[in-house]
């Protein structure tokens, strides 16, 4: 039997926290949706792995957002749409087949396939979970719970049998009545994430899958960066290889590099695609985000040193980097790792400040690090001694990840 690594609930604690960070002024929009989704299930007799399930779904629902353009004042993008490009963030993880499942349901609907009702349950998850994400961007933080409940089910009421199912909304009616349900939904809807069962129950190789789903909800989000994380995991792993790190060990570094990047979906997208030099106030806001990197993984139970090394890979021998002015001695191993993969990788690729690096300007860079003292010579040496070796192994898999995300612009697209 397969050694169990972390815990599902853990992890989807971890996905809802990284997810809200790009719903502005919705702090806990992702466990609110997926509450009142648990809810207006239970109301609805589904049994207990649906409900589940649905908790699943409603924290995966819009992943496919991070794709798509900034969409303008007052739009929603819908169902249709976000399904179109979560599918191939998703892609073929085996723990989120489900959520694929209804992703499949909205492109069955758009294009009037029979599958559609082979897929009628999703179908009527995405419909919950619609209204359930639209009650959750209503509610205000600024209030008692009770003193808004009347206006939004009147705004829900009157979206009834056009932009939502009537069938839906008086669900959501019924569910409404129940007063403490607002309660946890604007003081404690992270409650959700208790229904799911707890213990260790995801392998290392499993983790690994979600990891890689991660990086694309991470990296999706601008042509620049579409598939940096796993250049970075792949040049990590080679390097723990050629170091002799342990079969396991390797695993980690892999889940590492997949989501040494997690913090940023803290940054702003007008940032991370600024044609010109930040402003130190930008470059403030950027630097904050190892240290959400720290906090998302911190506790995840299992990833104790995946959380240092991720956290970490900005940190300099010299003490001069970022966010804590770590020293050499207190900097792992595997965060010197992913530090010179990450800059091996970036330099490698285009900016929109600056075009891709070659060859021998990316060793230079290298090289330019250790004099400042800022990396270590010793991987850098092993990464310039294979340097052609590790490349190939980040060139295939950067371009599988690359037509993936291309992938998902045409299909959004059509």
């Amino acid at each position: 039997m397969e050694k169990k690594f972390t815990s599902k609930r853990a992890i989807a604690g971890v996905f809802a926290n990284a997810l809200n960070l790009l719903a502005e002024g919705t702090p806990k929009h992702q466990q609110q949706t997926a509450y009142l989704a648990y809810r207006m299930a239970n109301e609805l007799g589904y049994p207990e792995e649906d409900r589940i399930e649905i908790i699943w779904d409603a924290l995966m629902y819009d992943v496919g957002s991070v794709i798509l353009p900034v969409p303008a004042e007052g739009k929603e993008y819908s169902f249709q749409e976000l399904s179109a490009a979560g599918l191939n963030i998703v892609g073929d993880v085996n723990q989120l087949q489900f959520v694929r499942r209804m992703f499949q349901a909205g492109q069955a609907e758009q294009q009037g396939d029979p599958a559609y009702e082979v897929l009628s349950k999703e179908a009527r998850f995405a419909e919950i979970i619609d209204l359930s994400r639209r009650v959750s961007k209503l509610l205000r933080q600024d209030d008692a719970a009770l003193n808004q409940v009347e206006d939004i089910c009147e705004t829900i009421s009157n979206k009834a049998g056009k932009e939502l199912q009537t069938w839906a909304v008086e669900c959501f009616l019924r569910v409404a009545k129940i007063e403490f349900i607002w309660m946890d939904l604007l003081h404690q809807p992270e409650v959700v994430l208790t229904y799911i069962p707890d213990g260790m129950d995801l392998s290392l190789d499993e983790s690994i899958q979600l990891a890689r789903f991660m990086s694309r909800v991470i990296d999706f989000r601008s042509s620049y960066t579409a598939a940096h994380s796993v250049g970075v995991a792949v040049s990590s792993v080679r390097l723990a290889e050629i170091m002799g790190m342990s079969e396991d060990e390797c695993k980690m570094m892999l889940i590492a590099g997949y989501v040494h990047d997690i913090g940023k979906l803290k940054v702003p997208k007008n940032i991370l695609e600024k044609g010109d030099k930040l402003t130190d106030e930008e470059f403030n806001v950027v630097k904050e985000y190892a240290y959400y990197t720290h906090l998302l993984l911190k506790d995840l139970p299992g990833f104790e040193q995946i959380g240092r090394w991720a956290a970490l890979h900005h940190e300099k021998l010299n003490g001069y980097g970022y966010p804590f002015g770590l020293r050499a001695k207190d900097i792992p191993m595997g965060a010197q790792i992913l530090a010179v993969a990450d800059m091996f990788s970036a330099l490698g690729e285009a900016r929109a400040y600056r075009q891709s690096v070659e060859k021998e300007g990316v060793m230079k860079a290298l090289a330019e690090s250790i004099e400042k003292g800022a990396v270590s010579g010793y991987i850098v040496e092993l990464m310039l001694k294979n340097f052609d070796d590790i490349f190939t192994i980040r060139d295939e898999e950067v371009r599988k990840e690359s037509a993936r995300y291309y992938a998902s612009l045409v299909d959004t697209e059509e």
